[in-house]
């Protein structure tokens, strides 16, 4: 049945805040929990579930997505006749995709503009998610519901964590049929159930809903294609009750990295049934000097670590020199932070020099950002 799916990730920023974060990439290229990119969970999520054919839809910054995501073979997605696709602006010309109205505004004009794509992937349904979830889901299961259900449209669902201007707030009733899709503000605290931006229905559905929401000028897939669906027809909504984050803000992208230091979480995402698969890169193990101090905290391989690490997360080939201490941190791929300084509550993004002697501090829910390739 798996074989007669498409997947199609979106993988590009309509309302994500990540700052400094996401000034040169988008939010599945982001690195995440010391050797991951956000993306390899739905890419991930895809494989695992045998849906083997893939379209990634970018809009921009997406070299680093590129490059990361190469021929696909760590995801075992480099195949003759399927694998992934990736899909940037304009990927099709006008008169294969006839509903593309220019540069994309949303979601709906991102699929729209590669309904060619759709159409020649003859696959009887399609999972659309988005790029920015941090998730183990079986997907294989939520098709089975979809078709047991008999609904137009399935959304996976979690309960609700937060309120949030990003987010699509859904009230479910007993027969987990969503009867009421709000956004962002307009929720007012009466859905209680979110969104985790994963859809699952028919391929002629897709894009016959794409035609209708191109005609009346519909961009926003979350305010007006759900919403359309749900007054015309029946959506449905699995309910996902394991550990998920959609990375919407810095807060997001920092607890969820913190998460992964409680092993009872990393346990509940890091499934050996469904493993999460990302570029595979040999480095040297981790080095630790005589008078490193390291708690409770993941070192990925490269590292070497002469000074003080509490609650943090390293990714590959950062150095913390003697005397240095970091706290609640996020050091990405690359960093220095040299002999003396003091950080605690910061993300710096790839390639930053932290000099000799700096404090910073931030707080937990709102940390300190450092672009990439800065020196402070």
């Amino acid at each position: 049945m798996m074989n007669s799916v498409l997947g199609i990730i979106i993988a590009f920023d309509n309302d994500n805040d990540l700052r400094e974060i996401t000034e040169h990439r988008t939010v599945g290229a982001v690195q995440w929990g010391g050797r991951y990119r956000i993306i390899d969970f739905m890419l991930s999520n895809m494989v695992n579930s045998g849906i083997y054919r893939i379209g990634v839809l970018m809009k921009d910054k997406y070299q680093s997505l590129i490059d990361h995501i190469s021929n696909a073979k760590d995801w075992d997605l480099s195949r003759k006749n399927s694998g992934v696709t990736l899909l940037p602006p304009y990927s099709y010309a006008r008169k294969a995709s006839p509903l593309v109205t220019g540069e994309y505004r949303g979601k709906i004009d991102a699929l729209a503009g590669a309904v060619d794509f759709l159409q020649k992937n003859k696959a009887d349904y399609v999972v659309v998610a988005d790029g920015d979830i941090v998730a183990n889901v079986p997907l294989d299961d939520v098709l089975d519901r979809h078709i047991k259900s008999g609904a137009d449209l399935t959304m996976v669902c979690t309960k609700k964590q937060k309120d949030s201007p990003y987010a699509t707030y859904v009230e479910l009733n007993r027969k987990k049929e969503a009867v009421d899709i709000r956004v962002g503000d307009s929720n007012e605290g009466k859905c209680k159930h979110t969104s985790l931006g994963i859809y699952v229905m028919s391929r002629q559905y897709l894009i016959h809903m794409l035609s209708d929401c191109v005609t009346h000028n519909c961009i926003h897939f979350e305010r007006e294609f759900l919403t359309r669906a749900q007054m015309d027809g029946t959506v449905a909504g699995y309910l996902f009750n394991e550990y998920a984050v959609k990375i919407e803000d810095t807060f997001d992208y920092f607890r969820s990295n913190m998460d992964m230091l409680d092993k009872e979480v990393r346990d509940e995402v890091f499934l050996r049934t469904r493993p999460i698969l990302t570029r595979i890169k040999d480095e040297a193990p981790a080095y630790y000097g005589d008078k490193a101090e390291v708690e409770d905290s993941l070192i990925a391989d490269g590292c070497t670590i002469e000074g003080y690490v509490k609650n943090c997360i390293l990714f590959r080939d950062v150095v913390i020199e003697k005397g240095a201490k970091v706290e609640d941190c996020i050091i990405m791929e690359g960093g220095r932070i040299l002999s003396d300084a003091s950080l605690r509550h910061v993300i710096t993004d790839r390639n930053v020099i932290v000099r000799n002697g700096r404090t910073m501090m931030g707080h937990e829910n709102y940390p300190i950002t450092i672009a990439k390739n800065a020196t402070v």
